[in-house]
Formats: C-alpha cells, sequence, structure tokens
C-alpha cells in the first residue's frame, strides 16, 4: 500500500482544502466498494476493475493509492481493526483480558474482519511489502492495547512486575488464530473465560492468580 496518495489532478494553494475534500471523497468510495465487494463476493473474487466500477473512479485512481486488490484489502482491514480494544476498560485485569479474547473472536466469526484476515493471510506471508504494513498497522496496535492492559495490571498489583506483553498477546491470541485458521475447533462461547482461566496464573502476582 501508498504511504502518500498522489493527487488527482492539478491544485493551487487557495483550493487545496477543496481538494483533500475530494480526495477523502474518493477514497472512501474506494473502500466502501471494496468492503461491500467482499461481503458479497469474498477476497477470491475480488477485482480493481470491480472496485473502480462500484466506486464510480477509474483504475488509475485506484493505483494511484493501492498497489493491487491485496492492498485494497487491507485498507479494509486497517478501516475496521480499531474495533478489538478492551476500551472502556474493566476494574480488574482478568475481565480485561476476557474482553479481549472475547471481542476478537466476535470480530473473526461474525463480522467482516474475519473473512478479510483469511483471504489475506497467504498474501502476508508471500508479500514483504504487504507484511511490513500488516505489522506496523495491524499487529503493533494490537500489541500496543494488550502492553496498555499489562501496565494497568501492574499498576493494581495485579500482574507480575517484569510480565512481557509480547508474551501476553501471543498466548492469548495465538489459540484464537489458530483455531480459526487451521484447527477449525470451535471458538465457541465461554472460551475466552475458559483460555483466561488456563493461562491468568502464569502472568498474575502471586495470590492472585484466581478469579476475581
Amino acid at each position: 500500500m501508498n504511504s502518500s496518495v498522489a493527487s488527482d489532478g492539478g491544485t493551487s494553494a487557495s483550493d487545496g482544502s477543496g481538494h483533500d475534500r475530494r480526495r477523502a471523497r474518493t477514497e472512501r468510495a474506494i473502500l466502501d466498494a471494496t468492503r461491500e465487494l467482499l461481503a458479497e463476493a469474498g477476497f477470491g473474487s475480488l477485482t480493481v476493475e470491480g472496485v473502480a466500477g462500484r466506486a464510480g473512479v477509474a483504475k488509475t485512481t485506484i493505483y494511484r493509492r493501492y498497489r493491487s486488490k491485496n492492498d485494497l484489502a487491507l485498507g479494509v482491514l486497517l478501516d475496521m481493526v480499531g474495533d478489538v480494544s478492551t476500551r472502556p476498560y474493566a476494574r480488574d485485569t482478568r475481565t480485561e483480558l476476557v474482553t479481549l479474547v472475547d471481542r476478537t473472536v466476535g470480530l473473526l466469526t461474525t463480522s467482516l474482519l474475519g473473512r478479510v484476515m483469511q483471504g489475506l493471510v497467504s498474501e502476508v506471508a508471500a508479500d514483504p511489502e504487504l507484511a511490513r504494513v500488516y505489522r506496523e498497522r495491524v499487529v503493533s496496535r494490537r500489541l500496543a492495547d494488550v502492553r496498555a492492559l499489562v501496565e494497568r495490571g501492574i499498576s493494581r498489583g495485579e500482574l507480575r512486575p517484569g510480565v512481557d506483553p509480547e508474551t501476553v498477546t501471543d498466548l492469548l491470541l495465538g489459540p484464537v488464530y489458530y483455531r480459526f485458521f487451521l484447527s477449525g475447533s470451535p471458538l465457541d462461547e465461554g472460551f475466552g473465560e475458559r483460555l483466561v482461566a488456563t493461562l491468568y496464573p502464569c502472568f498474575a502476582a502471586p495470590g492472585r492468580s484466581g478469579p476475581e
């Protein structure tokens, strides 16, 4: 995905704000069209031509912003990914951990985000640039959420000092993605509670490993 957006035509300083608004509307139309087509037919049927037709823009307009349909799908994913947050914060860390797992499961299994991720997973593995953007914009955001959660838990005296947020992220969300992408085992109601009950003693401060 291009880090900057090329202009759609010449513009002067005096009408720069109008140009920015037109550019933002075009970007929104492209992402909305991509989202609609992904919801209707999935990643395998997505094409730049189809997005251009649905959005009412030229293919060249899309290619100034996105290298391929992979980048378009990633753009939709980035547009949606902020929803997997623990905010508003709970009063205790254990509940926040369960909430993080439950929201991740819910988004993967009941929303378009899961279908987009299924379509992109092999592309991310094969495309270094796509992988870089995915790590910087998706993985780093999730790690930042867990880091803040861990820091709150340590300050509350609920987690051991020195707990590694990346390890917590791997142990909590790794089983979710393994079941979703590979094993097909159920991500049923209560999975988050069971997972956290198993892992929480690994992170908890002495005497704080049981349910709150």
